[in-house]
């Protein structure tokens, strides 16, 4: 396990209240608990021993000492970075504000990479590839994400497409078929205005690839290929910041994979592309 806090924040959601109680100790204090006994843990965790034991058995170790072991490598690459608070708060200076969101953003593109199913995004990758049209849909933040990547696939011709009128998806829907791939972005993977097209393009034969958060949702249950980014925000937010980042992170490695064949074509192309858009620039 590459990680284990960042298992231990993934699976967070579906521990039992026991579960959570031991995960909230551990996380808030790993240096101590690295001399610790199962009994020390249980006593700071508020359970039993016995539930210490059946906990690190469930995140894949054998004991506690291999546990403690992996705590270990995952306190020395947090050391690298001076651990801050990454929650803002209104008495926070500048710099503060500044060293909190490098903290937040560093963290989670560590913990994206840690987590990244390469099988599965190398499959994505191929399905795109072969597909004759490539239908990008994102709704809210996830927009920014699923409309960057439309652009980019657009500028080295792919046949793709992104619309803003969720009707209008859902109208050019019925020409879809096996030979489409659909890319969803959706953090939460519960909005209806993305579900309810994907279904559609299910029933069609097209394949799905979602692009949400490593949780159980409606649009894990019916994408073909999911490609999850670190749940480390909530839904209710005060704006998406690690989501945002990991969501068009994951789309560009999508569109480096599929170019990469054709990369000295596709370059000329863009090169031609960029002689074009430099005369609305000056004029010429």
């Amino acid at each position: 396990m590459d990680n284990i806090k960042l298992a231990i924040r993934e699976k967070y959601n579906q521990m039992s209240k026991g579960e959570k109680c031991i995960s909230d100790f551990v996380l808030s204090n790993v240096t101590d608990c690295l001399s610790m006994t199962a009994v020390d843990i249980a006593k700071k965790s508020g359970v039993s021993s016995a539930s210490v034991i059946r906990y690190v058995q469930k995140l894949g170790y054998d004991g506690l000492e291999g546990f403690k072991l992996a705590l270990a490598a995952a306190n020395s690459q947090d050391n690298e970075w001076k651990m801050v608070d990454p929650i803002i708060s209104t008495d926070d200076s500048l710099d503060e504000l500044v060293d909190k969101f490098g903290v937040l953003i560093d963290g989670a593109m560590k913990d994206f990479f840690y987590q990244l199913d390469k099988d599965a995004l190398q499959e994505a990758i191929d399905v795109i590839k072969h597909a004759r049209r490539i239908c990008l849909m994102g709704i809210g933040a996830s927009m920014l994400p699923a409309y960057d990547l439309f652009h980019k696939l657009k500028r080295a011709d792919f046949n793709a497409s992104y619309y803003f009128d969720v009707n209008m998806q859902v109208e050019f829907f019925n020409y879809i078929d096996e030979r489409d791939v659909i890319i969803a972005f959706s953090y939460s993977g519960q909005s209806q205005e993305i579900l309810y097209p994907c279904r559609i393009a299910k029933e069609m034969k097209s394949k799905v690839i979602a692009v949400t958060r490593n949780r159980e949702s409606a649009l894990q249950q019916i994408a073909d290929i999911c490609l999850t980014v670190p749940d480390k925000e909530a839904v209710m937010r005060i704006g998406a910041f690690t989501s945002l980042h990991t969501s068009i992170m994951m789309g560009d490695l999508l569109y480096l994979g599929v170019i990469q064949e054709d990369l000295e074509q596709i370059e000329v192309e863009l090169i031609k592309t960029r002689k074009l858009v430099e005369g609305l620039k000056t004029g010429l």
